[in-house]
């Protein structure tokens, strides 16, 4: 996961390099720059179709037809991403004076598929770690500050494979909003989706979202929704390695619902 958010942060400076060359190339080879730089720096090809519109101030952006990312080499469940559309929109006159500001990215129906192998390769581990790529901890770009105002997905459809524990879960109708109002602040996200057809939603806050990026333990809300079921956990987590103290709330009355995501019958209980 540490080396998603590495190579998350290179490629905002690709984006940032890409946006910039709309001054000086049609907008056909920027698409053709940013595909190739991307796959320089991930391993991964990546595909822009459709028309690729440029805006210059007061916002800096870019909107694009379909775009896909290839999987790893390893998987044949087809592209580890693909959209209708693709917009991303950064504050100018902040990025003049050195700051880096996004002020939207959004994904119009993405379809994600995470996968981890049999022998614990996962395709969201790109750049470095033998994987292809040249992202690293000293490539230009990773660690860099920035702030995000709001990203969003709508209509969306996530898939999760364990081929070492034959677990396959897919999220459909999702909808999700992720807000980084400051980097070494907290980190907001909420969402939505279908799962075996019940409807979930989730809300969660990261505190420090600079120090999460690298695994560390922050302060953690999360609150999730399943039918008419609720859980929620306050404490402190991280992901590098999983862990997670605190206090956990659950009000499991909907047992109809619980039982339903997990594919078996609802406990006949007095």
């Amino acid at each position: 996961m540490r080396w998603l958010f590495r190579a998350l942060g290179a490629l905002l400076i690709l984006l940032l390099i890409a946006v910039g060359l709309v001054f000086l190339i049609p907008a056909e080879r920027i698409a053709a720059t940013a595909a190739q730089q991307f796959e320089r720096l991930t391993g991964r090809h990546l595909q822009i179709d459709g028309d690729v519109s440029p805006r210059f101030w007061p916002v800096l952006g870019v909107s694009t037809g379909p775009v896909t990312i290839a999987n790893a080499d390893w998987s044949d469940a087809g592209p580890m991403f693909r959209a209708e559309s693709l917009s991303i929109e950064i504050n100018a006159s902040a990025l003049l004076g050195g700051e880096v500001r996004i002020l939207g990215i959004r994904a119009t129906r993405p379809q994600i598929v995470l996968e981890r192998a049999r022998d614990g390769r996962e395709n969201w581990v790109f750049g470095g770690g033998g994987s292809g790529g040249e992202v690293s901890t000293t490539t230009p770009g990773v660690g860099r500050a920035y702030t995000l105002d709001e990203a969003l997905m709508t209509g969306g459809t996530i898939r999760f494979v364990d081929h070492g524990t034959g677990q396959d879960v897919t999220l459909d109708t999702v909808d999700a909003s992720l807000k980084i109002p400051d980097f070494s602040g907290p980190a907001q996200l909420a969402g939505s989706a279908v799962m075996a057809g019940q409807k979930v939603s989730l809300t969660a806050e990261a505190g420090v979202f600079s120090a999460f990026t690298e695994g560390r333990v922050v302060p953690l809300y999360v609150q999730a929704r399943i039918g008419g079921a609720d859980i929620s956990f306050a404490g402190r987590g991280g992901f590098g390695p999983v862990t997670a103290s605190g206090y956990l709330q659950a009000d499991l009355s909907d047992l109809a619902a619980l039982a339903a995501l997990a594919g078996a019958a609802a406990p006949d209980l007095p």
